[in-house]
């Protein structure tokens, strides 16, 4: 293919593995597709679903939507291979027809492929790094992007390939055959392109991961019933089969066994929490017990035994694990289980003993400094690039906005829109809304009030994912943290 046919393709495909949700799948198709831009497409590959999916998304007329059906069902792993393999553009995007992509970044996403395609990158996953005053960050091929991916837990959706290296990788359908290369093997592609190809993360929650599906938990998962092992992902057999996984891969690979040690040893500092200290989270969470049709006990007394007991299992099993690599390993293995034990009793002291000593407020009041400080260096590097938060609301359509809160960022914000032609109907303020019902002149809401509608809502509180998901549920237009906005400013 020469250079003129590669530059007239698409910058990034969206490829999507469906099977009978047609009415979050058209959503999530809609969205992607309200961004005018010639410089992407979506591909759907239905999995023969029965529901009539297919029929009601050929509705949806746009020269942009690519709809494949399989001959036979093949199941969901291997339709998320030929997802993949159908996209014609330059980076292939993979999203679960569940899950989202934020139609506010997709023009600020393109642009970062674009630069990320000029440094030779050949693979992105998007990350959830609120408040980073970067894009992206790229890591060399080799020891530093094997650290970064090779073999994690990732889900796929978010995963990002260049097409050209992504079919240059042979048998790469086979990782998705069977249960032989774990249930992400899509991390295993990630694992080959990381020994000899650049790879990169891309902050900012380009899938959108504070927006829940509300329909989400009646849609049962058809992965999870034909898994052999019936646990749920943060059990610690899950876990470790994973792990084990990753560390034959890694030595079939040819991986030095020095890199090897050093990913077991991260890959354990990562998960050991999933089964201890977030497991008790976990387990309250409806949308993920309703999918997987799993409601575990949440007795205090029960979730205490079997968070000590989860982290025993997990422990004891990359501790014998690492006797056969390296019995050096075994001791950067205990200093990490006695810190996250640690972690864990105090987690459970705060939440069931309500004790929080000085140092731990004051630890809690510089992390959230911190949030603040580097929402304003992203705010001053848009101002040195003469980019306004008012000039961009304005030049798409967002003439009539609410803020949620009115601590500094949103004083800020306020200040920039009064000098411009941004309308602010209304303030969203618990503290204010309890002494007066106007802020200078500008009506002043709880967040359980009924809101009128404008056309965007802008959350200046940073790290406080549920005010969001709080939102979501009483209204239906556009609601973006501050943080968001300024992701696509920079």
């Amino acid at each position: 293919m020469n250079q003129k046919e590669i530059a007239d393709r698409p910058v990034v495909s969206f490829c999507i593995a469906t099977f009978q949700r047609y009415e979050i799948l058209e959503e999530l198709i809609r969205e992607i597709l309200s961004v005018q831009t010639e410089k992407m497409e979506v591909v759907v590959s239905d999995d023969r679903s029965l529901d009539g999916s297919i029929e009601k998304i050929k509705e949806i007329k746009d020269n942009r939507l690519k709809i494949y059906v399989n001959e036979k069902n093949v199941g969901s792993s291997l339709n998320i291979h030929d997802s993949l393999d159908r996209g014609s553009g330059r980076y292939l995007f993979y999203v679960n027809d569940r899950d989202n992509v934020d139609s506010f970044k997709i023009e600020k996403l393109i642009e970062i492929l674009e630069e990320l395609e000029k440094e030779e990158v050949a693979f992105a996953q998007c990350d959830n790094w609120i408040g980073d005053t970067e894009k992206y960050r790229i890591f060399h091929e080799g020891k530093e992007s094997l650290l970064m991916f090779a073999c994690r837990i990732a889900h796929p959706t978010g995963y990002i390939f260049k097409r050209d290296v992504w079919k240059r990788i042979r048998g790469r359908r086979r990782f998705f055959e069977k249960q032989n290369y774990g249930d992400y093997p899509i991390t295993m592609i990630g694992s080959i392109m990381a020994r000899k190809y650049k790879g990169a993360l891309i902050y900012g929650d380009i899938c959108d991961l504070k927006r829940h599906r509300m329909d989400f938990t009646v849609m049962k998962s058809g992965y999870y019933k034909k898994r052999k092992d019936k646990r749920l992902w943060y059990t610690p057999e899950v876990i470790f089969r994973e792990i084990e996984i990753g560390q034959k891969f890694l030595k079939k690979l040819g991986v030095q066994k020095d890199i090897r040690e050093q990913i077991l040893v991260d890959r354990y500092i990562d998960y050991l929490p999933w089964c201890v200290t977030k497991y008790k989270d976990m387990i309250k969470d409806p949308a993920c017990t309703a999918h997987y049709n799993f409601y575990p006990h949440q007795d205090f007394l029960h979730v205490f035994v079997t968070s000590i007991s989860n982290g025993i299992k997990l422990w004891s099993k990359i501790v014998l694990l690492s006797a056969s690599e390296n019995k050096q390993l075994i001791s950067k293995i205990n200093e990490a289980s006695q810190r996250e034990f640690k972690r864990y009793f105090e987690s459970v002291l705060e939440d069931y003993l309500h004790v929080k000593g000085k140092l731990k407020e004051k630890d809690c009041e510089i992390a959230k400094r911190e949030v603040v400080l580097n929402t304003y260096e992203s705010w001053v590097d848009a101002l040195i690039s003469k980019k306004k938060i008012s000039e961009y609301l304005l030049k798409n359509g967002y003439h009539h906005v609410a803020i949620y809160g009115m601590g500094r960022i949103g004083r800020h914000l306020w200040k920039e829109f009064l000098s411009s032609d941004v309308c602010v109907d209304y303030i969203i303020d618990q503290k204010i809304s309890k002494y007066s019902k106007y802020y200078e002149g500008v009506p002043c809401f709880a967040i359980e009030s009924e809101l009128p509608r404008v056309d965007i809502i802008i959350v200046t509180v940073s790290g406080k994912d549920e005010i969001i998901h709080e939102l979501r549920k009483k209204v239906k237009w556009t609601i973006r943290s501050i943080n968001d906005i300024l992701f696509v400013l920079k």
